[in-house]
């Protein structure tokens, strides 16, 4: 019988949380108990919607290569678009070998119009409401957010839909991997399957149970930061306006001015948010192991965890992930893989490794030949101590890049690399505080001609795809379009956005 297959994506996930003293996870320590532990993975196209068509394909998304309409899509960024029609996913290369395929997310990008993610799933299940997938539009949701919640500072259509809560069941990331559960437990007997369990947490919004923010720092009677971004400096000039009237949409009067400083209990409160989430994820992820215990399926299933990229805990000024700021709190990936054949034991590689480099690692594991990909077959890696062929990694975010090897992390503008152009010395300032470019001409130069290899152009660099910013696009959703005007049939605007 062929083995099964289960890959689990937490989003958001930094690496320190899982290995290093972030956050309290010890049901991702317990599953890396029993796998092999890839401690140098990074990200090689971002964010969500890249990375997972690097992903679910094997080819790389970066450099941004294919022209594909993004009408309706939100956000509206370089590489932010479908899958090519050229490519054939996971899912697809397994369905067509009989496994019974089925995906469970609330990662709602990937069920937006014009995506196609779905390919390949026999069947799929879209738990709604994360951040800002509206499926339910009443009055409320037109309203500010403390209004329905002065609890939570977010967005009044996002509280509105979670007024039903009750208890920890009714969170996300119970949903998620509850029905994961389910799922493996009715599948017995219908094998081969393939299970792709995608959990949005702890991304944005941070919104768990209280309790378990508490657990990191109790704040009574503060408010909850679940946007973290409004607690940012707002920039100058005309971006500045739309900050505001974001806060403005969440928190009404407490919207914040351009001079505003957080106060470090908000700061304290707003990081135990996340870790509070990730350790709730954590939890209900083990409730997932338990099922995995119960059913036996460690002896005929392959598991994979990973997570697309992290986040900034104010690491340097700021809250949430930003494409300026390719640093490892950003960039770094979980990536576990767990085979029976290793009989539970745990092992750690330190080569450079990518998130295209899964499909051509798991078809050979699953005893199919896999096509000629972008990626690489990493499990020679870890189970035949074979010599690693990557001496540096390519990363791209919108319009920024990073290169990095063992000693440099260079991170550049690739429209414009004379304004933005900063290296780090990773061994001797690991958390790359220090930009040394002016000092180091030549390393410089040399991850350039690295960077300018992988995109296979010079800088400053021109993308095939080119995302639509011109007066045709309406950014936002129904507020914004109210207070715009528009003539009818002259632009295009956001779906699923209030």
């Amino acid at each position: 019988m062929p083995l099964n297959l289960i890959v689990v994506v937490l989003d958001t996930l930094r690496y320190d949380a899982v290995f290093g003293d972030l956050a309290r996870t010890p049901n991702l320590d317990r599953f890396a108990e029993r796998a092999v532990v890839f401690d140098n993975a990074w990200g090689e196209g971002l964010p969500t919607v890249p990375f997972r068509r690097a992903l679910y394909t094997g080819m790389r998304a970066y450099p941004w290569q294919h022209q594909i309409g993004e009408r309706g899509l939100t956000p509206n960024l370089p590489g932010w678009h479908a899958l090519s029609e050229a490519q054939t996913t996971l899912a697809e290369h397994l369905a067509a070998r009989g496994y019974a395929t089925q995906l469970i997310a609330d990662v709602y990008h990937l069920f937006k119009p014009t995506m196609n993610f779905t390919r390949g799933f026999v069947s799929w299940d879209f738990i709604r409401g994360q951040e800002s997938d509206t499926y339910e539009l009443a009055a409320p949701s037109l309203a500010t957010g403390d209004k329905i919640d002065p609890a939570r500072l977010g967005p009044a259509s996002y509280l509105y839909q979670q007024r039903h809560r009750r208890g920890h069941d009714d969170y996300f990331a119970a949903k998620v991997f509850d029905h994961a559960s389910n799922f493996v437990r009715a599948v017995r007997g219908a094998e081969p399957y393939f299970l792709c369990v995608e959990s949005f947490s702890p991304h944005e919004f941070w919104d768990p149970p209280l309790d378990y923010a508490d657990a990191y720092y109790p704040a009574p009677g503060r408010a909850n930061y679940i946007v973290p971004q409004m607690l940012n400096t707002i920039s100058d000039g005309l971006e500045a306006e739309t900050q505001k009237l974001r806060r403005a949409t969440i928190s009404g009067a407490l919207a914040t001015t351009s001079d505003h400083e957080p106060e470090p209990e908000d700061l304290a409160r707003t990081r135990a948010l996340y870790q509070g989430y990730t350790t709730f994820t954590d939890e209900r992820f083990g409730r997932f192991l338990d099922t995995l215990d119960e059913t036996d399926a460690w002896r005929d299933t392959i598991v994979v965890v990973l997570s697309d990229h992290g986040t900034e805990l104010w690491d340097k000024g700021r809250f949430g992930k930003s494409p300026d700021r390719l640093h490892p709190y950003n960039l770094q990936m979980n990536l576990m893989i767990h085979h029976p054949d290793l009989a539970g034991r745990s092992r750690r590689v330190d080569a450079f490794v990518q998130n295209h480099d899964l499909v051509p690692t798991l078809l050979p594991l699953l005893d199919f030949p896999s096509p000629r990909l972008d990626g690489e077959d990493i499990w020679p890696l870890a189970v035949n101590d074979a010599t690693p062929t990557r001496d540096h990694v390519v990363s791209g975010w919108t319009h920024y890049a990073a290169v990095r090897d063992r000693e440099w992390n260079l991170v550049v503008d690739t429209y414009d690399p004379e304004r933005a152009l900063h290296l780090y010395n990773v061994q001797i300032d690991p958390a790359e505080n220090d930009d040394v470019a002016a000092a180091h001409p030549d390393v410089v130069a040399r991850q350039l001609r690295r960077l300018e290899t992988a995109i296979g152009m010079p800088l400053p660099a021109t993308y095939q795809h080119r995302h639509l910013t011109d007066a045709r696009f309406t950014v936002g959703g129904l507020r914004r379009t109210r207070r715009q005007q528009q003539s009818v049939g002259d632009r295009w605007v956001a779906s699923n956005q209030v």
